[in-house]
């Protein structure tokens, strides 16, 4: 994401009779502010619909230090169907703060918390929830990879502990000097219900979700990301949920 400085001291300069007084060098901070706004067709997270096969508008702040700490937040509109078959949750607003950096020249590191919270939704649902996490990066020769671990103490629904570990790639594409980028990525991820009892279609309690596409950077303009995503739950249990989809999303960082 493009980044600009929060704040900065101009350079003054004076002059009184022949004598002149020098100018100041130009303060950077150590602050920054990024945002970013994106369209998609329909949200999708860890698998699982968010928007019940709907368009989705999203957007987030983000306020960084150059120490590597970072906090945030994004929000999208959503739309959970009621027993009843209305929808009276239809935002979400994650709150995230974390602290990254390097090791080394090859690997990157960053622990964060994140709060998912769901203005509106039905009294009893116990929808919103913490999650903590710890990722670990590595820029190898052609790729960058991660592994990550992410734990909630009372996950969704008051489903009890939970765990997702997820794998990424991502694969730049050289296309020469120019404005455009190109990227493939993907990612796999392992989500766990740890409590017993606890599942998520009365059978089990784990499953495996996976996504990968590519993403064009038109640069100083937006993204274009197109994606495949699945899970490995059966189709009965899946249908217009978490079965096989394609998404489109256009952002653009500000």
């Amino acid at each position: 994401m493009n980044k600009f400085n929060a704040f900065a001291l101009a350079g003054l300069t004076a002059g009184a009779l022949a004598i002149s007084t020098p100018a100041f060098a130009e303060e950077e901070s150590d602050w920054s502010f990024s945002g970013n706004i994106g369209i998609t067709n329909d949200y999708v997270f860890r698998g699982f619909t968010q928007t019940n096969e709907d368009f989705a508008v999203q957007g987030g702040l983000d306020l960084e230090h150059s120490s590597g700490f970072y906090a945030g937040v994004w929000a999208s509109n959503i739309e959970f169907l009621d027993n009843d078959g209305t929808n009276s949750t239809s935002i979400e607003i994650d709150l995230y703060a974390g602290f990254g950096g390097d090791l080394g020249s090859i690997f990157t590191y960053d622990i964060s918390a994140i709060y998912y919270a769901y203005p509106g939704d039905p009294a009893g649902s116990d929808a919103d929830y913490w999650e903590f996490g710890f990722t670990l990066g590595a820029d190898i020769a052609f790729a960058n990879v991660g592994i990550g671990l992410w734990y909630s103490p009372d996950f969704f629904g008051g489903a009890g502990d939970a765990i997702y570990v997820p794998f990424t790639l991502e694969v730049p594409i050289p296309l020469g000097n120019g404005p455009f980028g190109l990227s493939f990525s993907g990612e796999v991820g392992y989500n766990e219900l740890l409590d017993n009892g606890a599942t998520w279609d009365g059978i089990t309690s784990n499953y495996v979700n996976w996504n990968l596409g590519f993403t064009i950077s038109i640069e100083d303009w937006f993204d274009l990301d197109l994606r495949y995503h699945d899970t490995d739950f059966n189709d009965a249990f899946c249908a217009k949920v978490c079965d096989e989809r394609f998404t489109f999303m256009v952002s653009r960082s500000l």
